[in-house]
């Protein structure tokens, strides 16, 4: 039977609002109809106290933490319950550059060795985002990385990969058991047939939008109706970079309601 997924909202559309008045924005979060909550500063216990009892205020789960380290962003998680959390992300100019080899992703995954170590030993599974810039731009990337580092899980970006030029679907067929984590974004491009992700200009040639508006070929509803499938049961963030046609608050509801369409 198909699972019933959990939807938070990433505050990065709020460009830094929620450091400054996290309350207004919590709300705005909530009444857009999200159960969870991404993005908010928590980088001391106290403040993580204080956001999670703010977010609890509103009916609001916080999802994916992140601490002034690794591994408080692996103790803030288990605190709050999650099944999950991210881990630094290896970028390509560290390891080879932009067309790495197979033994950069070998260095890589063995630079993760001691903090997925450190996951596993509170029981909670280490992920590591697909990226612009990161060991994992694409899904080809991605079945490399995770394969050079044992235990190592995947922040599964749907717009990430979408602007890298990869088919998001092509996880389930490679890596749907090692799905951890979702951020569900759209993507556009000024030219589809033109965009390249390692030339051309972000922003002025291709940009994040809400979901729905994309014209890459990214099919959200395929995308939730195979995390349904394979019985995902962690947490599906809605992340937009950036407002492109309303404010905060209304790109928090429109994309909500494109998620119900397609439920």
């Amino acid at each position: 039977m198909p699972t019933k997924l959990r939807f938070a909202c990433h505050l990065i559309t709020w460009s830094g609002e929620q450091n400054e008045n996290p309350e207004k924005v919590i709300k705005e979060v909530a009444e857009a109809g999200y159960t969870g909550i991404e993005g908010l500063p928590t980088r001391s216990p106290e403040q993580l106290i204080e956001m999670a009892a703010l977010a609890g205020k509103y009916g609001l789960h916080i999802v994916n933490a992140g601490g002034a380290s690794p591994e408080d962003s692996i103790k803030y998680n288990v605190t709050l319950g999650n099944q999950a959390a991210e881990v630094p992300a290896c970028r390509k100019a560290d390891f080879g550059g932009p067309n790495p080899t197979d033994d950069d992703f070998r260095k890589a995954g063995k630079s993760l060795k001691d903090i997925i170590a450190f996951a596993e030993e509170y029981k909670i599974k280490p992920f590591h985002h697909a990226h612009l810039g990161t060991m994992i731009e694409t899904v080809e990337d991605a079945e490399k990385m995770l394969k050079a580092a044992s235990g190592l899980y995947l922040l599964f970006d749907t717009g990430h990969l979408t602007a890298a030029g990869s088919n998001a679907l092509r996880i389930f067929d490679k890596l749907s058991d090692k799905i951890a984590h979702v951020h569900l974004k759209d993507f556009t491009a000024e030219d589809p047939k033109a965009w390249n992700h390692q030339t051309s200009k972000w922003g002025q040639d291709g940009r994040f939008e809400e979901l729905g508006k994309g014209n890459m070929g990214f099919d959200m509803k395929a995308i939730i109706k195979c995390l349904q499938n394979i019985g995902y049961d962690g947490w599906v963030s809605v992340e937009q970079d950036q407002a492109t046609h309303h404010n905060p608050a209304e790109t928090a509801k429109v994309n909500m309601e494109y998620i119900k369409s397609a439920l």
